[in-house]
């Protein structure tokens, strides 16, 4: 098993992945992702509690000050990946690389899962040292809302480089073959419309403005919380994938739907829909959840985000459906996630599930942070659910 040691740098937090190990791993991810680091470390969390503290703390330092459309910064805006010194891919490729050093922001929920890693780790005095970046976190989010009419949008990106979709199906273009098959499309094939609310990231803004919640005591933000929640149940059905800038439906049943049961993010008779839709074999596979499901006209196993099984997303899943009640189909989500690990070697990013069973897929790290953390945490049992209320 690969150890979570190998993933963290000198200030304690992890990388989103290892550079790369050797021949056929790409290892592209080896720097401070915000999403990728704040899951880590809440799937680590009941054994390892200082990887939290130290991401939260660098996360912090680097949270966004000023407006740059540039770079996607905004006031509170939790960065999505630093680069001290920048690889000549990302220069090469029109990212806003200045001095030789990045700074991103644009990820939808990377804000929100700060204060979701913040509340769960229930720290008075980290709380206190954070105060400043937590209030800025949480003001960001509400008016992220606000000016999504209720819903956490993103897209699109007008500036070269930089990310199109922002929610962690993330993808500088869709419609570019070389993202190979990433980020979120209509089932004919076409592009979405902008500013895009995806299912995912819905689930973990309710669960930030809770959290928010709890840090202020604040009724106003448990209140918030419950509007976003009524307008997920409102507008996200099991075959919903995201919401279009027009308000369309981008369809498509997968993974997004253990997210939202994750969550607590609906009703007793929606959640009871989702969980059956989620345990259907076209997207609960003997070794883990499909981001997409494979009756989808789109769907491709070997997909970034359109077929694919991530451990850290079915992780999530299994979480879900513990909360659903669903024990059976839980185990058989972590039995089969570890199963798939250990089969393949390493911790791979992603993988396929074809009848013969898990796959590797070229173009996946061989030694992804969120997949070391989700094995550790189904190895524990750990889901990382925070309080429902």
């Amino acid at each position: 098993m690969t150890s979570l040691d190998d993933l963290l740098a000198p200030g304690g937090w992890p990388y989103a992945s290892t550079a790369s190990t050797g021949s056929g791993d790409p290892g592209r991810f080896h720097a401070l992702f915000g999403r990728d680091s704040l899951i880590t470390s809440l799937q680590v969390l009941p054994e390892r509690p200082g990887v939290a503290r130290a991401t939260l703390r660098a996360l912090a330092a680097l949270q966004g000050r000023v407006e740059d459309p540039e770079t996607d910064e905004e006031p509170g805006r939790v960065v999505h990946e630093h680069w001290p010194q920048a690889p000549e891919r990302l220069r090469a490729a029109g990212w806003p690389v200045r001095d030789g050093e990045l700074r991103y922001y644009g990820s939808a929920d990377a804000t929100p899962w700060f204060l979701v890693v913040l509340a769960a780790l229930d720290d008075d005095e980290l709380s206190r040292e954070l105060d400043a970046s937590w209030r800025a976190a949480g003001r960001w989010l509400e008016l992220a809302l606000e000016r999504g009419g209720g819903l956490l949008r993103h897209g699109p990106r007008r500036r070269p480089g930089g990310l199109k979709q922002q929610g962690w199906r993330d993808t500088f273009d869709p419609m570019k073959p070389d993202t190979q098959g990433g980020g979120i499309v209509r089932p004919d094939g076409s592009e979405p419309r902008y500013p895009l609310a995806d299912a995912d990231s819905q689930a973990v803004a309710v669960v930030g403005m809770r959290s928010l919640a709890r840090l202020s005591g604040e009724l106003r933000h448990r209140r918030a919380g419950e509007r976003l929640a009524a307008l997920i149940a409102e507008r996200f059905d099991p075959e919903t994938m995201a919401i279009e800038g027009d308000e369309r439906v981008v369809e498509g049943a997968g993974s997004q739907l253990g997210w939202l049961l994750w969550a607590d993010a609906l009703p007793p008779v929606a959640a009871e829909r989702a969980a059956q839709r989620l345990c259907s074999a076209d997207v609960m596979t003997p070794w883990g959840l499909r981001t997409l499901s494979s009756e989808h006209p789109q769907f491709d196993p070997t997909a970034y985000h359109r077929g694919s099984v991530w451990p850290f997303d079915s992780w999530l899943g299994f979480g879900g459906l513990r909360a659903a009640g669903r024990e059976k189909e839980a185990e058989q989500v972590r039995g089969g996630i570890l199963d798939a690990i250990e089969a393949l070697g390493g911790a791979p990013e992603l993988y396929a599930v074809t009848d013969e069973g898990p796959a590797r897929i070229p173009f996946a790290n061989r030694v992804q942070a969120w997949t070391v953390g989700a094995q550790l945490a189904l190895d524990w049992r750990w889901d990382g659910r925070p309080e429902a209320s």
